[in-house]
């Protein structure tokens, strides 16, 4: 044990700190690289590219993407007077540095790590995970830290009274070894080796043994003559018992002393490798998916396979994951580049002949909202504040617990709504009360401003809602129709109507 734990402490002291290595990283030249190979391929592809998107759009885009709600209209107000030729820039530096930014990142890489957790069964368990992950963020821990702390967590180890732990990765998977390989491998490899579990695909890179040699890394030690050894495990259904093996075919080189954990830091020195090829790359892929809405590498669990290798963006994929790497595993470094890039502030409409391939990133894909980002931006339309700290448990927030959950989509890729959500979100209690400017600061403040006339009130709900000024045909008609009292002869409630549009329209409910 003594040797292994050397032999990780003598890695980490070989590899760049992260502080040299987030100095000589520039994301701007990493932007800049992205947009070379794109430019490529659309001249390659005969691709039309969208043309840049305008201030507004872009401020609502890089809010939902980085810190997960819509722009505030002070914020909205701040960044369309702007006139600093940087001001993108400084944007999506200020979103990054931000309480938003942990709190939405958190949210998503738990969704990439415990899935489960969106199911009512393991519901319980997202706010302990998410609340250890918002701490990592915030903190900056290099990504390969975060994921070999996670894995390497003593199965003794009991959390403090008011301490996070990532003990939620272990319990989503009922603590099995086949559930965790399977889990781990998906998460941080973008390996699917579920198909392997029972029966060796005649089409499938990955076989039945290695799917049980891999989970033998979970299990516990064998006790031989009383003494700890090598875990292994039984084949189900055969007489086979197989000890843990890497993938890449290696058997680890295990210490003389085994403890419970052995296992899982042999794996997890492995897995997090500078020379593993999985791993940085699939972090990346899922970060661009998260920005981009498509992946370099579809689909998101099959970067071993024919399209990860040898796909159209497999060597931009290499060349980012590459950078990653030499950043320290920075994720803000990362995430920095990706949305610094002028095919990020490319607008969602397709221009005549341009590519409608969403390979290319030729436009900006029009996105549904998930139920978290569409929870807190209908408040912040509201002008509520946050119901969750920056790194604080979610506990106690039910109602935005029950929102989410009827919004749930496995990725926000596209902008359809089912029937039901829409009727939820036209009829549901949030949305309903959100039209009384009792309980709607933006609402109340438009209607009771002394200075500002019907036109400056709907001006303000648009860009409480939407980010943008309404044009002078919407302008021209909720005008009338608020001067004219709505329904109820009310100007006050017709304002209510008019946020409850703005609230249901697609334009609120997408990003684009």
């Amino acid at each position: 044990m003594r040797l292994l734990r050397t032999l990780l402490l003598a890695a980490a002291a070989a590899a760049p700190s992260v502080a040299c290595a987030a100095e000589s990283a520039d994301p701007a030249k990493l932007a800049a690289v992205i947009d070379s190979r794109l430019e490529a391929g659309w001249k390659k592809a005969g691709a039309k590219p969208a043309a840049v998107a305008d201030d507004a759009t872009f401020l609502r885009r890089a809010s939902l993407d980085l810190v997960g709600r819509v722009p505030t209209v002070a914020e909205t107000r701040a960044f369309l007077a702007d006139a600093s030729p940087d001001k993108r820039t400084k944007l999506v530096n200020r979103l990054i540095d931000s309480g938003g930014y942990t709190r939405h990142m958190a949210t998503f890489w738990r969704r990439t790590m415990v899935p489960q957790a969106d199911t009512s069964e393991f519901a319980r368990l997202a706010d302990d995970f998410e609340a250890w992950v918002a701490v990592r963020v915030q903190e900056n821990v290099p990504y390969d830290r975060v994921v070999r702390e996670l894995l390497t967590l003593k199965a003794t180890a009991t959390p403090p009274r008011g301490a996070v732990s990532p003990v939620s990765f272990f319990l989503a998977s009922e603590n099995k070894p086949e559930n965790l390989a399977a889990n781990a491998t998906r998460s941080f490899l973008g390996v699917n080796l579920d198909c392997a579990q029972c029966h060796d695909h005649p089409f499938a890179r990955w076989t039945r043994d290695q799917f049980w040699q891999t989970a033998a890394f979970f299990a516990p030690p064998q006790n031989k003559d009383g003494v700890a050894a090598r875990p292994e495990l039984p084949v189900p259904n055969t007489k086979r018992v197989l000890g843990a093996e890497l993938l890449d075919g290696t058997a680890p080189k295990w210490p003389a002393a085994v403890a419970p954990e052995t296992g899982r830091e042999l794996l997890a020195a492995w897995l997090t490798g500078r020379d593993n090829p999985y791993f940085a790359r699939n972090a990346v892929n899922r970060m661009w998916a998260q920005v981009y809405g498509t992946a370099l590498v579809e689909p998101l669990d099959d970067l071993s396979g024919e399209s990860g290798s040898t796909g159209p963006h497999a060597d931009l994929l290499k060349e980012l994951a590459d950078a990653f790497v030499a950043s320290g595993y920075d994720t803000k470094f990362l995430t920095r580049a990706l949305v610094q890039t002028k095919a990020y502030q490319l607008s969602a409409t397709l221009p005549e002949g341009g590519a409608t391939d969403s390979r290319l990133f030729a436009r900006m894909p029009v996105r549904g909202l998930t139920g978290e980002q569409l929870y807190d931006s209908l408040r912040t339309a509201a002008g509520l504040p946050p119901e969750r700290d920056d790194t604080g448990r979610g506990l106690g927030l039910e109602a935005r617990k029950r929102f989410a959950a009827q919004f749930h989509v496995e990725r926000a890729v596209t902008a359809e709504r089912s029937i039901v959500q829409a009727l939820s979100l036209m009829n549901g209690r949030l949305t309903s009360e959100l039209t009384d400017p009792a309980k709607n600061p933006t609402l109340a403040g438009a209607a009771d401003a002394p200075f500002l006339d019907t036109r400056g009130k709907v001006e303000t709900l648009f860009l409480a809602v939407l980010g943008r000024k309404p044009t002078a045909k919407e302008a021209d008609a909720l005008v009338k129709y608020v001067d004219a009292g709505g329904t109820e002869g009310d100007p006050r409630r017709a304002l209510g109507d008019v946020f409850w549009a703005l609230v249901n329209s697609t334009e609120f409910n997408t990003n684009h």
